[in-house]
């Protein structure tokens, strides 16, 4: 909680006092792993037991780096391996559905990456499976939980800004797409891999649009000539919005844009996303808020302990943990998740019209 001239702004996770008692086994060792998952998940002091990659040279490598109880020589090893409650599994969709029908047959819990799957018929069968089973599952959408975002919806209760009237989310940035050479086998990959947390973000805080219109462009960057560079126009019953994100710019990394505005009847509300600007450790998030209270105009700005990368890797972990608790569904579950996915497919198929 971050008190600062007038108001109280939330916008850190929900830690369970109990966290100790969930043992966590990775399923996976890439970089995501070791640069986003385990970093946070040490700092939290999170219990890990058991690591397990197809590379055993990288789960060696991050058990010594984390001090990891052990890891595992193949999967059945891991997946048999009783003292595991919730399997985090960090790879490629394209695996999703196998490892997440195998994790689930064994009775663990499971957090699992975005997306859910690469296309709906995959993405569809993986709910049919978790509908029929007690357990509980959460796809790390961590945008959501974010500083910056997480502030955004706290506000957005507390009705600070009144009636939404519009919104606008905007990052404009370079990204060399050749890190992930993988993402060339897929359709839309900046969508389905980057803007999705955007989509996933917008639906947390303002709901589904009734209607969109969609343009994708390829940039000078692209992957093989795929759309890198989305822009959506938004409509809802009593608001609009737009989302813009470009990968092709050409200033330094310190002048990228990365954020928001949310504009209400008696105020509103800006956010950075710095991840997604500099290096992504150089700033941290920034809110700022005009509001008429009283008839009087307040205007604040609050720095916010965190960035979406990787501090808000905690979200969706602490959110499975509580729903386990609570015997209540994590936030983004798999339901919710295939709901952000239906949002990206209606934006291919707006595109694909309007081309």
């Amino acid at each position: 909680m971050l008190i600062n001239n007038n108001i109280k702004i939330k916008y850190k996770n929900n830690k369970p006092k109990n966290y100790k008692k969930f043992k966590i086994g990775i399923l996976g060792a890439g970089n995501i792993v070791e640069n986003s998952h385990l970093p946070i998940y040490t700092k939290e002091n999170l219990n890990i037991v058991n690591i397990f990659d197809i590379d055993l040279s990288k789960s060696k490598k991050l058990k010594k780096k984390f001090n990891i109880d052990k890891f595992s020589t193949n999967l059945d090893e891991f997946l048999n391996d009783k003292n595991i409650d919730i399997v985090d599994i960090a790879v490629p969709a394209k695996f999703n559905k196998n490892l997440f029908l195998k994790t689930l047959k064994k009775g663990k819990n499971i957090l699992i990456q975005k997306p859910l799957a690469n296309n709906l018929k995959t993405a569809s069968d993986i709910l049919k499976h978790y509908n029929q089973s007690i357990l509980k599952a959460n796809v790390n959408h961590q945008m959501r939980y974010s500083p910056s975002i997480m502030a955004a919806k706290d506000i957005l209760k507390k009705k600070l800004i009144g009636q939404i009237k519009e919104f606008n989310f905007f990052t404009h940035r370079f990204t060399n797409w050749s890190i992930w050479p993988w993402l060339q086998t897929i359709d839309y990959p900046e969508l389905r891999y980057n803007s999705i947390h955007y989509l996933d973000s917008i639906r947390y805080l303002f709901g589904n649009p009734v209607n969109l219109r969609a343009k994708l462009i390829s940039s000078d960057n692209n992957i093989l000539n795929k759309p890198t560079n989305i822009k959506v126009n938004f409509l809802y019953e009593s608001f609009s919005g737009i989302l813009h994100i470009t990968h092709n710019s050409k200033l330094e990394s310190n002048k990228w844009e990365a954020g928001y505005k949310i504009v209400g009847d008696s105020g509103e509300c800006s956010g950075t996303i710095s991840s997604m600007i500099g290096n992504g450790t150089d700033f941290y998030d920034i809110i700022k808020i005009s509001y008429l209270k009283n008839k009087i105009l307040y205007k604040e700005e609050h720095q916010l302990n965190g960035r979406w990368f990787s501090e808000s890797f905690n979200g969706p972990m602490f959110s499975l943990m509580n729903s386990i608790n609570n015997n209540t569904q994590p936030e983004t579950n798999i339901n919710d998740a295939f709901e952000t996915l239906l949002l990206v497919e209606k934006v291919i198929r707006s595109h694909k019209l309007n081309e």
